[in-house]
């Protein structure tokens, strides 16, 4: 009985996810974009208001330097992503769905292992199915604070909050064109369930070899892509609601979350996840 009851216990603790908090610097408490550097190095911005600056970050969440991005404004930065040549900031934060700003912003990746301060290309996009600023209650879908490059685009997850809340988040793709200025339309829609704003509002994205990772403020989601299509499976649900804003993949089980500093939901937290 001892042995087997032994066993039972050995094969329930791997279904059980490690969970590891790191402290922040005060410098990141409203952090919104976390992407992978390199297998030590990680890369975060913060949310709208505070200075247009990319922060490389340590696996423990320490500020190793600061590059300045000179000639851009962080108007709602939410949002980055990474290919093999640059990293991509994505102003594309619109809580009150009237913005008429949005744009990306592309740094090079040579010039900030050299420099502590760079210059970045912008493309200015709008959304096609957009047509009021801001739209009735019950569309406001053009929000976005999730952005990933993925087979060779960056896609854009909206953050949906309208009301009543339906659900859905409006999938865009579009590839980077420094000057320019890009009219998206929507590739398609991603149904989640018609829950609320707190539990299925698509609040970060992360590209994990040939899946997109998605978070929401009680869980992640893992899209993939068959022949068929896209499907969607729920991979890790967060012991409580917490406001995470960005998700990085290190491995096919290892993520690093952080969540923004919320009077309701607590301090800013990065973490690491070690999923089974």
């Amino acid at each position: 009985m001892k042995n087997t009851l032994g066993l039972l216990i050995l094969f329930l603790s791997s279904f059980v996810s490690a969970q590891t908090d790191y402290p922040l610097p005060s410098e990141l408490s409203e952090i919104s974009g976390l992407e992978k550097w390199n297998d030590s190095t990680l890369i975060a911005i913060n949310d709208g208001g505070n200075e247009p600056i990319l922060f490389l970050l340590n696996l423990s969440g320490q500020i190793i330097r600061k590059i300045s991005v000179t000639n851009a404004f962080n108007i709602d930065w939410e949002a980055l992503a990474i290919d093999d040549n640059f990293i991509y900031i994505g102003d594309i934060g619109n809580n009150m769905n009237e913005r008429k700003d949005l744009c990306i912003y592309r740094v090079n990746r040579s010039e900030i292992i050299h420099s502590r301060s760079v210059i970045a290309e912008k493309m200015n996009i709008s959304y096609k199915e957009q047509r009021a600023f801001p739209p009735l209650s019950n569309e406001r879908h053009f929000d976005a604070e999730a952005m990933t490059f993925f087979e060779g685009q960056l896609w854009i997850f909206t953050k949906n909050s309208t009301k009543p809340f339906d659900g859905l988040s409006f999938i865009y793709m579009v590839q980077f064109e420094a000057n320019k200025t890009k009219t998206l339309s929507k590739v398609t829609e991603l149904k989640l369930n018609r829950t609320s704003f707190l539990k299925d509002a698509i609040t970060s994205a992360c590209t994990q070899n040939n899946s997109i990772i998605l978070t929401t403020y009680n869980r992640m989601i893992k899209l993939e892509f068959p022949k068929q299509g896209m499907t969607k499976s729920n991979l890790y649900f967060y012991p409580h609601i917490q406001q995470v804003e960005s998700c990085v993949s290190i491995d096919p089980r290892t993520f690093f979350i952080s969540s923004e500093k919320n009077k309701f939901l607590g301090p800013a937290k990065f973490t690491k996840l070690q999923l089974p």
